[in-house]
């Protein structure tokens, strides 16, 4: 790989030099689908292999408390390329349809992160899943196929007879999750995200005249939990080890904090328990393989660039739309405001840049936008609701946000600063987390007077704005549990 040195000019003037033909750096935004903090770098598994990631993460930035805005592909996907809150868009559940927000030319169409790099000069080129509600046609100038898929998986599909097995009833109706996890396909072509880096990878190492904004956008670990057998030999179902989940753990959560999460169709926890945490650890494992192949592409890609006469002037920023649960919380999903649904991997490099950085302040996807303005010395954007990251990375002590903040369905919040998560409901509901002492987020201290300094500043940093509930997504909660509920609770808690 290109060599990474310290040097001691300020990172935004080498980023505004002219390395070559063009004046302004190259971008490479590699998005990873529903994958958590179990990467080596971050330390979220100790079963985690993920050398590509980690390699990155030592010639750049790691922030090590980055969060999404949205702990669902749709709103969080909306939010940071949008540059704009969820609470500011309305969008906070999944668009009703592939090309939905495209309609909107105030808050999305025009406005996003590759279209306003097109508008100042650039080349933009996306692969993959980057977008969620909005045809990738209509958002860079070469996109790798139709729709928000990249390039369409060929081989076989997995039959009915041995998807959702996680039923233990298999008389049960069909329920519409994707939740499953299996060796399968037989070959590494055969998987969608393969063919994505094999799309990217010539665009990469063929001159461009322009400076160029790539987007590749990987699915796995999404759901089905499916890769090669051998990516499942390097984590022996034998030595996997499931998360820890304490049996009274949802005793001090608010009623609402317990509907709003619950997700009827995914698995069950007491199923996944059963028999030793048999199909916990069958479930874990598979997250664990498809987490070690997608960074296999990952390290394709970055090796791709690395021999194209790009190296030294693209920069590299790596992220995850939202994390995952694997048994925290009694779950295996998403779409959740705890801790393992919001935090992801978040890594910035740029060539000649500081290497093996740390940055431990609360961060956000929303900081993407700015930031790469920023590097790219493009035109501010008034509208970019996160700030530029460079200041970060140059100086780890300069004055930074308190918290960072990610929603759930309309007025449900949670901040998160370099010590707490604080999480707040529509009902008023409240929890507060001190990670210092339960990185677990096992002990609700929101009825600790001890803590009521700490309970206050949060509440002053919630949005004083709840945006309506956008078209594109309707108005109803995004949890079918919670909707049979949401009346009741509204009314007792008036």
């Amino acid at each position: 790989m290109a060599t990474y040195r310290l040097i001691p000019a300020i990172l935004a003037a080498f980023l505004l030099a002219n390395s070559y033909a063009n004046e302004r750096p190259n971008v490479l935004l590699i998005a990873i689908d529903d994958l958590n903090d179990w990467i080596g770098c971050m330390d979220g598994h100790p079963q985690s292999l993920t050398p590509n990631i980690d390699k990155l993460a030592s010639r750049g930035t790691l922030f090590t408390n980055a969060h999404c805005q949205a702990p669902i592909c749709g709103p969080s996907r909306a939010s940071l390329l949008s540059g704009r809150y969820p609470h500011e868009t309305g969008v906070y559940n999944q668009p009703k349809s592939g090309n939905a927000l495209s309609n909107d030319s105030v808050l999305f169409h025009g406005q996003l992160l590759p279209q306003y790099f097109a508008h100042n000069g650039y080349s933009t080129y996306g692969v993959g899943k980057i977008t969620h509600g909005y045809e990738q046609e209509a958002v860079f100038q070469f996109a790798g196929s139709r729709g928000n898929s990249g390039p369409k998986p060929e081989g076989p599909k997995a039959p009915n007879d041995v998807r959702f097995h996680y039923r233990p009833n298999y008389d049960l109706p069909y329920t519409g999750t994707q939740t499953d996890w299996g060796t399968f396909p037989d070959r590494n072509d055969q998987m969608p995200d393969h063919q994505t880096a094999s799309w990217i990878i010539p665009h990469l190492e063929k001159w461009h005249d322009k400076p160029f904004f790539m987007a590749v956008g990987f699915h796995r670990p999404h759901v089905p939990f499916y890769a090669p057998q051998e990516w499942f030999d390097m984590h022996p179902i034998e030595n996997v080890i499931v998360p820890e989940i304490p049996e009274d753990d949802f005793l001090d959560i608010p009623e609402i904090g317990r509907l709003i999460h619950e997700l009827p169709r995914y698995p069950k926890i007491d199923w996944l328990r059963a028999n030793n945490e048999e199909q916990l650890r069958l479930c874990v494992q598979a997250y664990l393989a498809c987490t070690t192949f997608v960074d296999a592409q990952v390290g394709r890609v970055l090796d791709a660039l690395d021999r194209s006469p790009h190296a030294d002037n693209t920069i590299i920023i790596l992220f995850s739309d939202h994390g995952y649960h694997l048994g925290e919380k009694e779950r295996v999903s998403k779409q959740g405001l705890w801790e393992e649904s919001t935090k992801v991997p978040f890594i910035v490099a740029t060539p000649n840049g500081r290497g093996s950085e740390k940055r431990h302040q609360p961060v956000g996807l929303i900081d993407i936008y700015p930031t790469l303005v920023d590097m790219c010395g493009l035109p501010k954007r008034p509208q970019n609701a996160g700030h530029s990251l460079v200041p970060l990375i140059e100086n780890s002590g300069v004055t930074w946000r308190h918290s960072i903040i990610t929603t759930y369905a309309m007025n449900n919040h949670a901040l998160r600063s370099d010590r707490f998560r604080y999480i707040r409901y529509e009902d008023g509901s409240e929890e507060l987390y001190d990670h210092f002492r339960d990185s677990n987020e096992w002990t609700n201290l929101a009825n600790n007077s001890e803590y009521a300094r700490e309970l206050d500043a949060f509440r002053q940093g919630l949005p004083k704005d709840n945006a309506p509930y956008h078209p594109i997504v309707g108005s109803r909660p995004i949890n079918p549990w919670f909707a049979e509920h949401y009346e009741r609770l509204r009314v007792d808690n008036r």
